[in-house]
């Protein structure tokens, strides 16, 4: 694994937006290197750090050994792996990064979104439109951010994105959570209810209460049998007999509506 480059735009207090470029072209490593810059000067209230890979087998080995980013920039022609292949491993990886592709040509704009690609752009890339695409990943960062909720371990407090939630568990009065990179984050003991103590959880998009011990991230589960909910990652969370048809019609909800149910 060899990082060949990193430009950082950094201003106290933000949040940096960590991008991966991953194109075999030197020129577009440059041009996009330069836009960056660009685009921090003009946005002094933004942050970004730029990452460079000229291969999809560096990029995936870097994200393997120190974790993904918050957007990529891929190429779509790129020899050995397409960019669409390097998406498609990405999002077996889980990883919930945003996704823009560069192409000289239109027509792998289809192919883009069977990853939810966030933009399409064609080569030479223009500034403006760069701009405006930079534009989207902060506002849709800043709605990840938001996302978030605190909890209190033996060592500190954590801030955990909801989205990489799986489920969390009650085990006797403490909270386990289940993360999507495949941890398990321990909350200190809690007094009250279950559902006492899971309710900032509960207020956000998707997540379902399962029982009186489970919490589950619906955006996780893959499979709803007459016993459990199957989520990614190969982990089960049991379905008791008597709400089994709720579940299975929550969860059928949430993608029918495009992943905007919320569970009360």
């Amino acid at each position: 694994m060899c990082v060949k480059h990193r430009c950082v735009w950094i201003r106290k207090g933000a949040k940096t937006l960590q991008i991966a470029l991953c194109d075999d072209e030197k020129s577009c490593h440059e041009t996009i290197k330069d836009l960056v810059g660009q685009y921090g000067q003009a946005n002094p209230d933004r942050s970004l750090l730029l990452s460079s890979f000229y291969s999809g087998r560096e990029l995936l080995n870097h994200v393997d050994e120190h974790g993904g980013f918050d957007l990529y920039i891929l190429d779509c022609i790129m020899p050995e792996m397409d960019g669409i292949e390097l998406g498609m491993a990405l999002r077996r990886r889980n990883d919930q990064g945003m996704f823009f592709y560069l192409t000289t040509s239109p027509d792998f704009a289809l192919d883009s979104y069977r990853v939810d690609a966030l933009d399409y752009l064609l080569k030479p890339v223009e500034k403006q439109l760069f701009f405006r695409s930079l534009d989207k990943a902060f506002s849709a960062l800043s709605r990840t951010m938001r996302e978030m909720i605190s909890v209190k371990t033996a060592e500190s407090v954590r801030v955990l994105p909801v989205a990489d939630i799986r489920y969390a568990e009650r085990t006797g009065k403490r909270i386990c959570y289940y993360m999507a990179d495949g941890s398990v984050i321990p909350g200190v003991t809690f007094n009250g209810s279950f559902i006492d103590a899971v309710s900032d959880l509960l207020s956000h998009n998707g997540m379902l209460l399962v029982g009186s011990s489970f919490v589950v991230n619906l955006a996780h589960v893959t499979e709803v049998t007459k016993t459990d909910m199957v989520l990614t990652g190969n982990l089960r969370v049991p379905i008791p007999r008597r709400i089994y048809d709720s579940v299975k019609k929550d969860w059928a909800a949430f993608w029918l509506n495009g992943g905007k149910y919320r569970a009360f």
